[in-house]
């Protein structure tokens, strides 16, 4: 039987000619030879390398990073967000089906904590529809509730469900530097670092001392939600000056009140958004009739409801076209009404 062969590219540029960095004296104390991340020496960054099983593969993932570089550093962005309960395929066997064809991306809304409500597809599907020429979707956002709600991540089903060749957002429930190096071993794009998760601002600062991939987001709600009342400034503008502080150019906010309720956005809080600086991303109830006016006002870009009008009917579309296969057994359901600790 061949060997198989891994191919380990460079997340920024794609190129192949990496080689290992090795650091003395690094950002942690218990880090001081060698961090896994590799030296490009075609663009000269420093970063954990994306493997890809095939030339195709890689190859689809050079075109991504070209068509990306080929726009302006300030293109609008819509990211799809896609909430996963990965804690319910901790004890499911993969044997016949893939993890994409056993996941699902659910329909989640906010009381005091994320709760599941009736949409819900496959993950391969939901993948599929906004991936797909007609929803052109570039990049998206992965949330895994297990890992925001308990603070346990299942990484095993995370590295299958994130494909190398597109460009993912993940939110894993960050709580200190330790998931933030975990996210990157995953070959994601950015790693999403919430307000609801970490236990001190220090969280953030560290991130972004060792990674320029880093976003902060501000869960809001009337005020900005916090793991403990007393992590940060509850006012959002405050606590969005403390984020430009540390040195973030890009910071989400989604409005909690609205996410999943199909009610669009809440044009007050993007007028709010539009009068501070450049790299604001909004999210909470965000569906397409919203984008434009989101655009006009001057925004980085906006964070999708999981289930807009055209995700659903695009999902509808997959289903028709794609064969039916019986799905793997029943999943334990998330369960409803559980905060988030420390709420």
């Amino acid at each position: 039987m061949a060997e198989r062969v891994t191919l380990r590219a460079c997340p920024y540029c794609g190129s192949m000619d990496t080689h290992p960095a090795l650091l003395f004296g690094g950002p942690l104390p218990w880090v001081d030879h060698n961090d896994g991340g590799y030296q490009c020496r075609s663009c000269g960054k420093t970063a954990v390398p994306l493997d890809f099983d095939s030339l195709e593969d890689l190859s689809a993932f050079q075109k991504s990073i070209k068509a990306v570089a080929g726009g302006k550093a300030d293109d609008f962005i819509h990211l799809p967000i896609m909430p996963v309960d990965t804690a319910s395929l901790f004890n499911v066997p993969v044997l016949k089906y893939s993890v994409g064809q056993v996941a699902s991306v659910v329909e989640v809304d906010w009381d005091g904590g994320y709760r599941v409500r009736g949409k819900s597809a496959r993950f391969s599907r939901y993948w599929s529809a906004v991936q797909s020429p007609r929803y052109s979707a570039k990049e998206v956002m992965l949330l895994d509730l297990a890992g925001v709600r308990d603070g346990h991540p299942n990484f095993d089903v995370l590295k299958k469900l994130i494909k190398t060749r597109y460009q993912v957002w993940l939110d894993l429930g960050v709580r200190d530097l330790d998931d933030v190096f975990d996210a990157f071993t995953m070959d994601v794009a950015r790693t999403v670092i919430g307000s609801l998760t970490v236990p001190d601002l220090d969280v953030f600062e560290e991130a972004f001392e060792i990674s320029d991939r880093v976003v902060p987001c501000l869960h809001w709600s009337r005020e900005v939600l916090w793991s403990h009342r007393d992590v940060g400034p509850r006012d959002l503008g405050r606590a969005i000056a403390a984020m430009r502080d540390i040195g973030f150019d890009t910071i989400g906010v989604i409005d909690m009140t609205r996410l999943g309720r199909g009610q669009g956005v809440d044009r007050g809080l993007v007028d709010r958004l539009s009068g501070m600086e450049g790299g604001m991303i909004v999210g909470g109830g965000v569906n397409e009739k919203d984008l434009d006016l989101i655009r006009a006002s001057g925004l980085k870009g906006a964070f999708m409801d999981p289930f807009t009008p055209v995700i659903g009917d695009l999902i509808l579309e997959e289903e028709r076209e794609l064969p039916t296969d019986d799905v793997a057994p029943a999943v334990r359901p998330l369960a409803r009404n559980n905060a988030v600790p420390g709420e």
